[in-house]
C-alpha cells in the first residue's frame, strides 16, 4: 500500500508548480525549500498559482530543507537543478531519505541518475522527463506558462549507450501509484519503458532552446518570431541532431517540428537557463550542451555551435 504523502524538494518554478497542484488535488504534500525565509512566507501567505483558468491561493506546507526529517513520504520529487546537487545537498539527502525510500528525479540533461545512485545506495530512483512550463514570479508565486507532458519510468545506468528499452516487464505498482497522483493533480503523465528516448529528446530540445533564449534574453515563443532566430535554431539543431541521431533519438523532421511545438506551447515561458543567467546564477549548460560536446569528441566530430553557445552562456552569467 503506497501513501499519498509526497515531499517536493526545491522552491523554484517546477517545485512550486508540483507542490501547488499536488496540494490542491488533496495530496498530503510538503515543499522543502532552500531558504528558511521562503518557507516562512509560503506558510504565512500561501502559494499563488497563476494559470489559464485564473489565479488560485493554495495553502501549502513548507519546511526549509535543513529542517526536513525522514518521515514517511511515499515519494520525494527532486525538483532542483543539476547545479544544486552539490556534496552538501547530497549529504542531507542521504541523511533524510531512508534506505528503501523513493526519489523521483526531474533534472534536465544527463548524469544526475548516476550521481545520486552512487551517493544514495539502497534508494529507488525514478526518472521523470517533463515539458511543463513554469515561471517563478517571487517566493510565493508561480505561473504555469505552458502545459506539457511528463514521462516517468524506472531509473537505470545512464551512460548514453545504456539509454534503452527496459523490456516487457509490467510497470510496478509504485510507478502506477505515482502516475495516479500526478494525473489527479492535473498533469499529463505517461509511463514509459523507453525513457531513454524521452531523455535524449529532451536533451536535444533543451540544447537548442535553453542556450539561445539565455543568450538572446527572450522567452521561448520569441525564438521563432524572426527568420534570423530560426536560422540560429536550425543550425544548432542540425549539428546537435547529427551527434545524437545514432542513439535512436528519432527522425530529423519530426524532432525539428517538436522543438517548434515546444516553443509554441511554452511561448510565454522563460527557460530555466534564461532565469539563471538573469539572476547571475550558474546554469546547467555543462549538463546539456556540454554533454553534446563530449559526445561529439567521443565520435571524432566537431561541435562548433554547441561550443559557441556554451562559451556565450558561461560569459553571460
Amino acid at each position: 500500500m503506497f501513501m499519498d504523502k509526497i515531499a517536493v524538494l526545491g522552491g523554484g518554478s517546477l517545485g512550486m508548480l508540483l507542490a501547488g497542484k499536488l496540494t490542491a488535488s488533496g495530496c498530503d504534500c510538503v515543499l522543502w525549500t532552500r531558504t528558511r525565509s521562503q518557507a516562512s512566507l509560503l506558510n504565512g501567505n500561501g502559494l499563488k498559482l497563476e494559470d489559464q483558468s485564473g489565479d488560485r491561493l493554495i495553502k501549502v506546507k513548507a519546511v526549509p530543507f535543513e529542517d526536513a526529517s525522514a518521515g514517511e513520504h511515499g515519494f520525494v520529487l527532486v525538483a532542483v537543478k543539476q547545479t544544486a546537487l552539490v556534496p552538501e545537498l547530497q549529504g542531507k539527502l542521504a541523511a533524510t531519505i531512508p534506505v528503501g525510500g523513493t526519489l523521483v528525479l526531474f533534472q534536465n540533461g544527463i548524469g544526475h541518475f548516476e550521481l545520486l545512485q552512487r551517493v544514495l545506495p539502497g534508494r529507488k530512483l525514478i526518472m521523470a522527463v517533463t515539458t511543463e512550463g513554469a515561471l517563478r514570479i517571487d517566493s510565493t508565486t508561480v505561473r504555469h506558462t505552458g502545459r506539457g507532458e511528463t514521462r516517468i519510468g524506472d531509473g537505470h545506468p545512464e551512460g548514453i549507450a545504456e539509454l534503452a528499452d527496459t523490456g516487457n516487464e509490467p510497470f510496478s505498482d509504485e510507478l502506477l501509484h505515482l502516475e495516479r497522483l500526478l494525473k489527479q493533480a492535473g498533469f499529463s503523465v505517461y509511463l514509459s519503458k523507453q525513457l531513454g528516448d524521452a531523455i535524449l529528446r529532451k536533451l536535444l530540445i533543451n540544447a537548442v532552446i535553453n542556450p539561445l533564449t539565455a543568450i538572446l534574453r527572450i522567452r521561448n515563443g520569441q525564438l521563432t518570431e524572426s527568420s534570423a532566430r530560426l536560422e540560429l535554431m536550425r543550425s544548432l539543431f542540425q549539428e546537435t541532431f547529427e551527434i545524437v541521431k545514432d542513439y535512436g533519438v528519432g527522425e530529423e523532421t519530426e524532432l525539428w517540428n517538436a522543438i517548434l511545438q515546444v516553443c509554441s506551447a511554452t511561448r510565454d515561458n522563460e527557460s530555466s537557463m534564461l532565469q539563471d543567467v538573469s539572476a547571475h546564477k550558474e546554469t546547467e549548460i555543462e549538463f546539456i550542451n556540454g554533454v553534446i560536446c563530449r559526445l561529439a569528441k567521443e565520435q571524432g566530430k566537431e561541435a562548433p555551435w554547441n561550443e559557441a553557445v556554451m562559451a556565450l552562456v558561461k560569459a553571460a552569467h
